[in-house]
């Protein structure tokens, strides 16, 4: 199974190290990777070095395109001329709304590198059944349902979306996938024909993201 390693404190150190007067950093969920962890002893290791600065790791309790809408979050915050301790407060508290969703066309790279601790019942892949994943507000990965088939699954999990969606206009859609763009544009136009959003985008996996989705993988963030 592919194998995947955290930065390091020192490489979030010297990204801190720049000429911008605050920094942001937004990793994947706490539960799932050391990259927060990490992020911070960054931050310790910088202001040993350097002295205070504003910096804030959020932990994103999502991955992927979670991750884009928490740094879209962000830029929006910052363009609206907030302070720093209301931007870290905004951001945070879209944080504890944010859903994420997905269906794989493959569990085994998330369970061989043992992302999916506490999930007792995984179905045969040869009987071609889908899992319906979600994540719980702490950043743990749950499953939501099962499916026959990927397209039964992408349905299923549509409908756990809209189940869930309270508020839609004031939120963006945002949908990565790996390798499968019919697909997100599918997802997107099933949801959208139901609800009415802010805003909605697709992009590719990258890094990552794409070694744990796999190809045919899609992520869902709203």
């Amino acid at each position: 199974s592919p194998k995947s390693s955290c930065p390091s404190p020192q490489e979030f150190m010297e990204r801190y190290h720049c000429k911008a007067d605050r920094v942001y950093a937004v990793t994947l969920s706490s539960e799932l990777s050391g990259s927060y962890n990490s992020a911070e002893l960054g931050k310790e290791l910088y202001e040993e070095e350097y002295g205070e600065k504003d910096i804030y790791v959020f932990n994103s309790r999502s991955a992927s395109v979670g991750e884009t809408l928490i740094a879209l979050k962000i830029q929006e915050c910052e363009e609206a001329g907030m302070a720093f301790e209301q931007v870290i407060a905004a951001v945070e508290e879209y944080i504890e709304i944010q859903n994420t969703y997905f269906v794989l066309e493959t569990l085994d790279t998330l369970r061989k590198n043992g992302r999916l601790t506490g999930i007792k019942a995984m179905v045969a892949s040869a009987l071609n059944i889908k899992p319906i994943m979600g994540a719980k507000p702490e950043g743990v990965i749950c499953q939501l349902g099962q499916a026959r088939g990927m397209k039964k699954a992408l349905v299923k999990m549509t409908g756990h979306i809209l189940e869930d969606l309270k508020n839609p206009e004031g939120k963006i859609l945002a949908i990565s996938h790996c390798n499968c763009k019919e697909r997100a544009l599918e997802v997107q136009k099933s949801i959208l024909r139901k609800v009415k959003v802010k805003s909605s985008f697709i992009v590719d996996t990258a890094g990552i993201s794409t070694m744990y989705a796999n190809d045919g993988g899609i992520i869902v963030v709203i």
